[in-house]
Order: structure tokens, then sequence, then C-alpha cells
């Protein structure tokens, strides 16, 4: 490594190490914000950082300075373009860029000037890559909780409101196969609500068994509030239901529309304290945060309580700042001129929620998030009901993503689409931050592969991590895990063993996030995730069947960071790297764990029933289709490594060769200074990585079917009889051929990975 990249890096592990204490430390606590405040903080930092790499390592002056220069003006460029931030957020964010711009630096460097041989070139070039999209996640990620936590004004925060503004509402509640006293008692609290001027109508659709929405319609029967309609068969789940409820059931002086979910119990002052937002005409849309009850008391229930919370609690308020929410499916009203004037709800995708509040937004329209939460519904009870919803949602977003990712390019000059750069930004972050568990997949098959190579030839011919240079990604990782536990903590209020909690169950679902986006790669319509269920047998077996893929890629990964022991290749920086790749996948087996010690009431046992009974009847076989692309990747990155790692044994004098532990033999690195190393064996480089977090709910969509029989109750009757064509996809929003969805996991650089594209 040059000298001044090698002084580079230890300026900037310094500052992100310092950065990473201030922050987690004051960083919450301190609500004072100016530039010339935080100039002096970016002042402050870098000659702190500078004069203790002086002092430990003794480098040049001079490459010290350039290593401040970088780390100073990246700063400062962080204090002017966030002046609405405290000084440990900006200080914090400059050290990361900084931190991630010479790690990259260092690695474009051995990658294409260090004389490796083309296919080492080409393997060191696929883990660039993978590692410019991991820290670049990582780094938005870390935006968004520095957004909400290091904020000290908030520009949204008055948003005008009118309390006179009074105009009918139509509530809709699409259900399917939900236990019948549940739905029962959502109607009962939505009948319940203070507010002059509302209806709501019950659409149960394509549920087979008369038991099951009998007793639903019964209890709607003759209720001046409530209409019910069960419809067999109807296309377009969730969506088709909605649509159909829209185009022949709402009442035709409803000015607004709001979904809620099938087990909700809604706060009497819901619409009372909502509505007067919308006498702003431009605001098509309002979301509240999803919100859930019976979890106390539970430690496999909390933990997903807590990891759902942070999406709402960080995501959705740093975007609201920037115009640019989602709609999440639940607790949310939306303009019913404006979903119409945009063709109702889109059918082919299983996220339509989300889908339809970037159209809104697209078309110029306005949409507004109160963080207050007016309702609680039920959290999947088990946790292979939690990998379905969380593959539905990965999906959802790859669907978007494929569907609008033209749209949203700075570029994008059509006439027709209104989207700032701002809401261009977060949207296509939005649907990239999913793919950082797949990324993170690609660093486990890079460190499997790296394994493989140290342990049959004793060296690989790829970049390594060599001496000081282990120092800056151990720091991006370390500071990434502690802001995320941090940044839970501040925005949930809660310790820290429930913190831990919810990033382990962001982790345990990394293998789900990573299948779903596959399949929304490679397949055109959406599928759903067949889960293995370990029946009623309980204990650490049947936890680990539950999760047996996860399992089995723990045990490989730390099998091969064992075989690396025994062998005598590994430093500490490599054995820490095999534990945590390791640890991401066990926790889902942990989880599972975990969960068999849930003791549910007589109602939610029925509900877990239900759904185990939707999983059964929606898994499909196309499935399989995107778990064999997902391996055929795998084996094509890991051949690659292999190739590129493999050439003829390097001369014993090359920078770029690891040497045997045994024999110590390779130098440091080319034209390298003789600082002083903490540790002289090398490394192999696998870069930070992260791993997914929360997210709400999608359903996916069939292919229209037979006329259904449609089944309403003696409420006031409809101004539209149903009929197929009504439900279709409308013909305004472009019809995409895309994939699944999935969970709110980790990144190994510590930001929940992938924010959740659609409310549950």
């Amino acid at each position: 490594m040059a000298p001044v990249l090698l002084s580079l890096f230890l300026v900037c592990f310094v500052s992100l190490v310092l950065s990473t204490i201030l922050l987690t430390g004051v960083g919450r606590r301190l609500r004072l914000s100016a530039r010339p405040l935080g100039i002096a903080g970016a002042a402050l930092s870098t000659v702190a950082s500078g004069a203790i790499v002086a002092a430990l390592w003794h480098p040049p002056a001079g490459h010290v300075r350039v290593g401040e220069a970088l780390l100073f003006v990246v700063t400062a460029m962080v204090v002017l373009l966030r002046p609405r931030w405290n000084p440990s957020g900006q200080v914090f964010f400059g050290a990361l860029l900084a931190s991630a711009l010479s790690y990259l630096a260092f690695a474009g460097e051995v990658t294409f000037a260090s004389g490796l041989s083309i296919l080492g070139s080409a393997a060191s070039a696929l883990l660039l890559v993978l590692e410019l999209i991991a820290l670049t996640l990582s780094a938005s990620f870390a935006f968004e909780s520095l957004d909400v936590i290091c904020r000290t004004r908030w520009d949204r925060r008055d948003v005008p409101w009118d309390p006179a503004y009074l105009p009918m509402v139509s509530l809709q509640i699409a259900a399917y196969n939900e236990p019948p006293d549940m739905l029962i008692e959502t109607i009962r609290s939505v009948e319940g609500l203070d507010y002059p001027n509302f209806e709501l109508v019950v659409i149960d659709n394509n549920t087979k068994d008369p038991e099951v929405w009998g007793p639903v319609e019964d209890y709607c029967r003759g209720r001046p509030r409530v209409r019910f309609i069960h419809v067999d068969p109807w296309p377009g789940y969730k969506s088709g239901a909605l649509n159909l409820a829209l185009t022949a059931y709402t009442d035709p002086n409803a000015e607004l529309v709001g979904v809620i979910d099938a087990d909700y119990l809604v706060d009497p002052g819901y619409l009372r304290r909502v509505v007067g937002y919308f006498s702003d005409p431009r605001l098509a849309f309002l979301q509240t945060p999803q919100d859930y009850r019976e979890y106390e008391g539970d430690a496999y229930l909390t933990a997903c309580y807590d990891a759902y919370r942070y999406f709402f609690l960080t995501t959705m308020p740093s975007r609201n700042e920037r115009d640019s929410i989602i709609f999440a499916g639940t607790m949310g009203l939306l303009r019913r001129s404006v979903l119409e004037e945009l063709g109702g709800w889109d059918e082919w995708c299983i996220t339509e929620d989300a889908e339809a509040s970037l159209r809104m937004l697209k078309a110029g329209y306005s949409g507004l998030f109160i963080g207050r939460s007016f309702g609680r519904g039920i959290m999947p009870l088990s946790f292979a009901s939690l990998k379905s919803q969380r593959f539905r949602w990965c999906f959802g977003g790859m669907q978007i993503l494929r569907s609008h990712w033209r749209e949203l390019m700075p570029w994008n000059r059509d006439p027709r689409n209104h989207l700032s750069l701002a809401q261009r930004i977060d949207y296509l972050l939005g649907g990239l931050q999913w793919l950082n568990d797949l990324v993170y997949l690609g660093f486990t098959l890079v460190l499997l592969a790296t394994a493989i190579l140290l342990a049959t030839r004793g060296w690989f011919a790829l970049r390594p991590l060599i001496g000081l240079a282990v120092l800056l990604p151990a720091a991006l990782i370390g500071s990434g895990l502690l802001r995320a536990i941090w940044a839970l903590r501040a925005r949930a209020g809660i310790g820290m063993r429930r913190a831990v909690l919810a990033f382990l169950n962001w982790l345990s679902l990394s293998w789900t996030v990573a299948l779903a986006c596959v399949q929304g790669l490679t397949r055109a319509k959406g599928v759903f995730l067949r889960t293995p269920k370990a029946g009623d047998r309980s204990g650490v077996l049947a936890a680990m069947w539950t999760a047996r893929t996860e399992t089995f890629l723990a045990l490989v990964v730390w099998g091969a960071g064992a075989l690396a022991v025994i062998r005598g290749h590994a430093t500490w920086f490599v054995l820490g790297l095999f534990a945590w790749q390791g640890a991401v996948y066990a926790a889902a087996p942990y989880m599972s764990w975990l969960n068999q010690h849930t003791e549910l009431s007589a109602q939610l046992e029925r509900r877990r029933r239900s759904e185990w009974r939707r999983e059964r009847l929606a898994t499909a076989g196309p499935y399989a289709i995107g778990a064999l692309s997902g391996a055929a990747i795998g084996a094509g990155i890991v051949a690659l490594i292999l190739l590129g790692g493999t050439q003829a044994a390097p001369p014993a004098s090359s920078p770029f060769t690891v040497p045997h532990a045994a024999t110590g033999q390779g130098s440091s690195a080319s034209g390298g200074t003789a600082l002083p190393s903490p540790s002289q064996s090398p490394s192999p480089t696998t870069s930070p990585t992260p791993t997914v977090t929360p997210t709400p709910t999608p359903t996916p969509t069939p292919t229209p079917t037979a006329t259904p029989s449609v089944t309403p109750s003696p409420s006031p009757s409809p101004e539209t009889s149903p009929s197929p064509s009504a439900v279709t996809s409308p013909s305004s929003s472009p019809v995409a051929s895309l994939t699944p969805l999935p969970s709110a996991s980790v990144a190994a650089t510590g930001g929940p990975a992938a924010a959740p594209i659609a409310g549950p």
C-alpha cells in the first residue's frame, strides 16, 4: 500500500472510532446546530485524529496532512449539506464517508494497479463492486438514523390542519380466512370511531369455508354503517378486493378512503385527529404508524415488535421531511379522487400500497406521515409466518424497483414525472436496500472461497488486508454495529437486551431476504415462500429444521473458520469475520427456538392456525426456480474467486501473497512504509456488509378466474354491480415483469436493512 494511502487509512480509522464514541455518548442529547459550530467540530475531530496517528505510528507529517485534508473536506461538506444535524451527527457521518472513500481507494489501487492476473483482477473487481454497494447501503442506513436522532429542527412539524374539515370517509377491510371473532372485534372498534360521517366496507375474498365468513356476515347484517361482501372466486388478492370495494361498493359521497387490516383495534379518535390534514388539496395520502399488541412478556414477540417499530420511528420520519414516505397498507387514508384518477390499486404488484403512493407522488401530489399510533394489530405469530411475510415485502420491493427505476433516475425528464430529486433518491434507495442481504450473501461466498484456497494451497492471489490495513474495515463493521443498536435504543426507548434481540431478529431474516431478491430479479410473477414446519415439535433440533438453510450456512461458515484455525492460516480479523458471518445465519434457528416458548391465547392460537392454512394454500412450485437461480449465482461467484485466487503462486516477495502462518513469508505491502503494525500476519479481505431492517406486508396477485359468487349483506345496495372488468389492472400504470419480498434485517456495517416497503 502506498505510504500516503496508509496514513489516510489511519487518520480515518482514528476519526471513526472517536466519532462513534461521541455519537453513542452524547449524540442524542446534543441539541445545538449551526454551521460554524459544525465546522469547528470538523476541525477539532481532524486535528485530534491526526495527532493520535502521529503519536502512535509516527508516519511522515506530510502524509498525515493529506489524511487530515480529506477528512476535513468531507466532514465540512456534510456540515454544509446537513445544517439541521447536531455536530456529533455531522462529524460521525463525515468520518464514515471519508473512511469508506479511503477504503475504496485502497481496494481500487490493489485491484487495478497491482499486477494481478486477469482472473485475479476480475475476482477482485467483483469484490470491489460488492464493497461499493455494501458501503453505499451502509451510508444510507446511517443517514436515516442520524437524520432523525441528530436533527435539531423539523420542517414539516407544523403542517396545516383544519379541525372543521370533516368529509365522508369510506374505511375498508379486505379479509381472507381470518378468524371470525377477531374480525368482528375489529369491526366493533371501527364502529366506535368518534366521527360523524363514515362507512365501513368489509370485503371477504376467496374464503372457502362458510363457517369462517358466515359469522361475520351475520354480525354485519342490519348494522347502519357496515356493508359486508363475500366474493369467491375473485382475482387480485388484497388489491383485487380493494379495487372491487372502491369501484362497486364505496359510497359515491366518500371523499377519502382508508384501509384497515382485519386484526386491528382502532383508537376512537383516529379519523377526527387526522382527516383535517386533507384540507390541503395537494395532500393525496396520509400514513400513521403500524403498531401491534399482545406481545408483552414474550421474548420472541417483543423482539419482533421492536424490530418492526424501527421503520416507523426512524425511516418514515426522515423521509417525511422530504415528502417521500410510502403508503404502508393499513392505518392510512387516501384521497379517493386521486386514487381513481391513477387507476386504483395495481394488481400486478404484491406491495400495491407502496406502489400506489409512488404513483401519487409522481403525479405531483403530496404525502404526510403522522408519527402517532391510532391502532394496533397482530404480528405474525410464528417464525415461519414472519419469514413468509418478509419474503413478500421484499418481492414487492423488487417489483417496484424493476417497474419504476427509470422514473427514479435523476435524468428522467418526462413532463408527467413530478418527483423531486430527494423523492427519487429515497424511493430508489428504498428498493436497493432490499439487496443488502443479497450483497451480504455474496460476501459470505467470497469468504468461503477464500477459506478453500487457504486450506488447500496456503495462499491466495486476491487482494488481502495486511497489517494496519485491517483496522479500517474492522472499525467500519464495529462502528456500524454500535450505531445500529444505539439508534434502536434511542428511538424505541428500550434497554440493551431488547435492542440486541431486535437486532438478532433483523439478522435472522437475512437468507429469506436474499432469496426473495433473487426471485425478484429472475421471475415476473410473485410466489410465496415455502417455509419448513416443525409441527408441534419443540427443542433445538426442531428449531434448526424450521431454519435448516440458515443452520446449514452457519455451520459451513463456522466450519470453514475452524479449518482455517487448524491449518494455521487465520489471523484475528479473519476469525472475527468467520464468526460474524456465521452468527448472522445462526440468528434464524435461535429466533425459531425462541418462538417455541411463545404462549398464545386461544384467540391468537386460532389466528396462528389460520396463518398456517393461508401459507399452505398459497405456496407454489415456482419458488424452487428462484432457489436454483440463487444457487447458480452463488456457484458462479465461488468459481470466479477460486479461479482468480489459484493462479501460479507469486514470488515470496509479492505484496499480494497471503503467507502460510508457519513460514511467515511475504511482505506487508508493496511500496509500504515501515510503520509498526499491530499484526504482521496478513488477512484476506472481506468488507463490511449489511443485513436488512424492518417492514409492512403485501399480498400476491393471481390471474382472473371464473365469475365470482357475490354474497352481499342486506345493507345499502351498491351503485354498481361487481364485475371482473371493474378491477383489472389500470392501464395508466405500466405492468412490469418482476419478483418476491422479505425482512427488516441489519447490515454488517450496522444499519437495518431494507426498510419495509409495504405494511403487513
